[in-house]
């Protein structure tokens, strides 16, 4: 069962593509929490068990810590789980609610772009460096930014022209603008 009704209006939310980036999207973020669950296993039984450490556990750990909450944050986008104004919804007419998702979406938008844009720069920065203890290349840790935010965006702007992007959890099931 798809996880928003389908009508004429989100026909573009319900397609392939998009539903195959969702899909891996939701299996690369339980990867990652399962990922880094089993490190945190690991680290504990080391620690207790056998009296020892693993020196790149809590590195590992803290790096799927952000890949997680990035690609999380874009599935949080396509869900319209992030926070809202409700209150605003009461106050204002439905047509000037709208108005206000769609600035808002637009702003989305536009922050994301300027957050990936200087997350690639970050990255060009760090290309050569490498985490302590696991020895990971910095540029792999911090692609969790761009890469978060264009996802974000996408979902952000698969919404706004499906017209199923209104803040607070039930703008699916309205008309569009």
């Amino acid at each position: 069962m798809p996880d928003h009704p389908t009508t004429p209006a989100n026909t573009l939310a319900q397609a392939l593509p998009v539903r195959l980036v969702r899909h891996a999207l939701e299996a690369t973020v339980a990867a990652v929490v399962f990922g880094y669950a089993l490190i945190i296993c690991a680290q504990v039984f080391y620690r207790y068990v056998l009296n020892s450490s693993l020196i790149w556990s809590e590195e590992l750990v803290r790096y799927g810590l952000l890949w997680g909450v990035m690609l999380g944050a874009a599935l949080a986008t396509d869900r319209n789980a992030h926070i809202a104004l409700d209150p605003l919804r009461e106050a204002v007419s439905a047509r000037t609610y709208r108005l206000v998702a769609w600035a808002s979406g637009l702003l989305i938008l536009l922050f994301c772009a300027i957050v990936a844009w200087y997350g690639w720069e970050y990255l060009y920065r760090l290309r050569l460096m490498r985490s302590p203890a696991s020895q990971i290349p910095m540029m792999y840790v911090y692609a969790a930014i761009p890469v978060g935010c264009v996802l974000m965006a996408f979902f952000t702007l698969v919404h706004l022209v499906a017209g199923t992007f209104l803040p607070g959890g039930r703008g699916r099931e309205e008309p569009a603008l």
